[in-house]
């Protein structure tokens, strides 16, 4: 922006579009300090004197001692995992021709990467035989699996082939990935027809082996689902008619609007390196900004131990945290510090965070105590700078070990199930003793694995989800796969629902991993199941659903459906019910600048009626350092919502505006939500005035100016695509190719 909020909100109505984008513009509202707050800690581990290092602070478990220094040491790097930390089946059949068996794995494989492949067999069928296959090997001697994956991952290069910056050998040892992949080829169905082995063959990226098995929901099993009550009763209609009529009528006051505010996906990096590379090389390194970081243009070779000179860095890692890299110390407390600032003296309301604490890092560096000092010292800082704010929060897929998978509260053998009990007792305790829990809760935690319901305001129930349980990378999803519902967080989302109806309550969903979008994150059967659960209670009970995960500032709107196919779903303005809304993060991995959202929330409908976006631009970063300021980053509110894009002039001349809420002078009325037929109908307001995609995509990054901006008529299309999808399967219909603007 070139100026304020205001005037580009006025400058949009004027000229029919938004006005370009300056990438540290905005209206400053808060102005960080230089200082570090030592103070919330009991110690210091190590404390820079002028900014050459970042903070390490002594953080106290919640069960006694310290975490060690070593663990995030940036002049020490783990190898490894602890060797306790493993995840393996147990043997369960013999194999008389385990060589032979051994040997075909290795040419189904081949077939199925190699760039010569001679076979004309259908791949599918290829890559069913080669899992069924490996679980033949998996139940007979499971110790094998790990090591075999390796070497046929080297000699193939499939992880290059997939895109990953991965290591074979150390990511699928059996103390990191291996472990579980070899449970989940034990464990699952890969006979016949079963769908296990076609669900994780078309998962495979890029390679198109197999198709999505079908999402579609029986009759039967929706009317089982919703207890024989497929939509809502009339009482409930009755009673949601006549509340929106009181509370948006002309009584209307605005002043009495809640005030919530949205973090996510803070990913504190205490192994971040002052100095390192910031512009490392793609296959080089999975993170930026580590001592072991390095760009091949600058430096050539492999570079392994020790420390680059500072001829052979690109981009110096900056202190206060760099464009392509996790959070480090320094930017969380400053974000923090921005988030109180902005609160006021009335603070907020309530806030919630949808998920991801721990950085990203190569999968073997990963260890439990590394999951648990990231939750115990961001929780210890929230509640310092929040006091006694309701916090309402969401596991996210990094806050686990090994990241990203969690085995359901469904019985599995060798104990699987309870395997992520020490995670979920120490952050449920952690969550407790900060009072934003009750035991309820806790207990809830255990028995749905992550989900659970809390009421922290007057007639409002949020229910938070471990999303990894539609997350497709989670592996073990994909052991009865046919089930839309296998974990049973589904099941429970549902139940609170049916409760909160019978008592009028309005309700939030929070989760990590959104449903929809792209389709490249969430499986297709249970984020099918969840669109007809938003579907069934929205807008009557469920007001609004809010995810993080992407890094990105985006919005996913649902509309009705109840034939058991989100695929099928009328995608028309009259039509929607609901939005999640998808707030961007505090990391600025990558591409983005750190951002937090403050919602203005009605009190007694619990609906959207505004949000601000706040934000601090990194290319500011390098005159903090060299110039010695004496204060750190500003923070800047990057715009309102309803300033940005309540103009719907272009539809109403097109006489393609169909939200049936009355405009007044072609705008979104103050008193009427920005619900999800306000999202819907921004989107037809796009189709008529495609540079408004171009502003969205530029505020999607934060205005960083190291993202993309999206302009080609295939961009716009796509990106309206994925705003109307809320499942798996209209993601599908997308081409993925323009989901992101930092990370593409």
């Amino acid at each position: 922006m070139k100026c304020s909020t205001l005037f580009y909100a006025a400058a949009a109505v004027l000229a029919g579009s938004a006005a370009a984008v300056n990438t540290t513009s905005g209206e400053p509202v808060y102005t960080g300090s230089k200082s570090f707050p030592t103070s919330l800690f009991p110690s210091m581990y190590y404390m820079p004197k002028k900014m050459e290092q970042e903070p390490r602070p002594v953080v106290t478990r919640e069960t006694g001692g310290q975490f060690p220094d070593l663990l995030n040491n940036p002049y020490h790097l783990p190898t490894s995992p602890p060797a306790n930390e493993v995840l393996m089946p147990s043997p369960t059949e013999q194999c008389e021709d385990l060589d032979q068996v051994i040997h075909e794995v290795w040419e189904l494989f081949g077939q199925l990467f190699r760039k010569d492949k001679a076979s004309d067999a259908p791949l599918c069928n290829i890559c069913r035989t080669a899992l069924h296959s490996l679980q033949r090997i998996a139940r007979a001697d499971p110790d094998l699996v790990p090591d075999l994956m390796s070497s046929i991952c080297e000699s193939l290069n499939i992880f290059g082939a997939l895109g990953w910056k991965q290591e074979c050998k150390r990511t699928l040892a059996k103390n990191v990935y291996g472990g579980s992949i070899t449970q989940v080829l034990s464990y699952a169905n890969f006979t016949g027809d079963a769908p296990d082995a076609q669900t994780i063959c078309a998962q495979i990226p890029k390679l198109n082996i197999c198709d999505f098995p079908t999402e579609t929901l029986s009759d039967s099993f929706l009317n089982d689902w919703f207890r024989g009550q497929r939509h809502p009763p009339q009482h409930v209609v009755d009673h949601w008619k006549q509340l929106r009529e009181r509370a948006y009528g002309e009584g209307y006051d605005a002043s009495k609007k809640l005030r919530i505010s949205h973090i996510t996906d803070l990913h504190l990096d205490g192994r971040y390196f002052v100095g390192g590379e910031s512009e490392c090389s793609w296959g080089a390194t999975v993170q930026c900004c580590r001592i072991n970081s390095y760009n091949s243009s600058v430096y050539h070779g492999q570079f392994v131990h020790g420390q680059l000179q500072p001829d052979q860095i690109a981009a110096p890692a900056n202190y206060w945290g760099a464009s392509r890299c996790d959070t480090p110390w320094s930017l969380l407390a400053n974000s923090m510090e921005a988030l109180r600032a902005v609160g006021g003296d009335n603070g907020y309301d309530m806030t919630i965070f949808t998920g991801d604490l721990v950085a990203h890092d190569d999968l073997y560096r990963y260890s439990r105590d590394f999951v648990k000092y990231s939750e115990q010292s961001i929780y210890d800082m929230i509640k310092s700078y929040l006091k006694n704010t309701p916090f309402v929060p969401t596991l996210g897929n990094h806050d686990t070990n090994p990241e990203n998978v969690m085995a359901p509260a469904a019985p599995l053998p060798d104990g699987t199930s309870y395997k992520w009990d020490w995670d979920l007792d120490y952050v449920s305790t952690l969550w407790k003793n900060r009072e934003w829990i009750d035991q309820e809760n806790v207990n809830d935690i255990h028995k749905h694995h992550g989900a659970f319901s809390v009421k922290p305001l007057k007639n409002l129930r949020v229910i938070s989800l471990n999303t990894d349980f539609w997350y497709c990378v989670n592996m073990y999803n994909y052991i009865h796969s046919s089930n839309p519902d296998n974990s049973g967080m589904l099941r429970f989302l549902t139940d609170e629902l049916i409760e909160a109806e019978k008592n009028h309550e309005r309700v939030w969903i929070i989760g990590h991993v959104l449903s929809g979008w792209d389709g490249k994150e969430a499986l297709d059967r249970p984020s099918n199941l969840f669109y007809q659960i938003v579907s069934r209670f929205a807008p009557h009970t469920l007001a609004a659903v809010f995810f993080g995960h992407t890094h990105e500032d985006q919005f996913e709107v649902f509309y009705f459906n109840d034939n058991g196919e989100s695929k099928s779903t009328s995608q028309l303005t009259e039509h929607a019910v609901s939005v999640a809304y998808v707030a961007p993060s505090i990391t600025p991995y990558t591409n983005l600048n750190p951002e937090f959202r403050v919602y203005h929330v009605h009190p007694e409908t619990y609906e959207i009626m505004e949000f601000d976006q706040y934000y601090t631009p990194i290319p500011e970063f390098e005159a903090l350092v060299k110039e010695n300021k004496n204060h750190g980053p500003v923070w800047r509110k990057l715009y309102t919502a309803r300033e940005l894009y309540g103009d719907f002039h272009a539809s109403v001349k097109s006489h393609t505006y169909r939200a049936g809420v009355a405009l007044n002078n072609n705008r979104w009325p103050k008193n009427a939500p920005l619900n999800g037929t306000f999202w819907a109908a921004l989107t037809d307001e796009m189709e008529q005035r495609p540079e408004l995609v171009k502003t969205f995509s530029e505020v999607q990054t934060g205005n960083n100016p190291m993202a993309s901006t999206c302009t080609s008529k295939a961009c716009v299309v796509n990106n309206i695509c994925y705003m109307r999808a809320g499942s798996a399967s209209l993601g599908h219909k997308c081409s993925d190719s323009y989901s992101t603007m930092g990370r593409g």
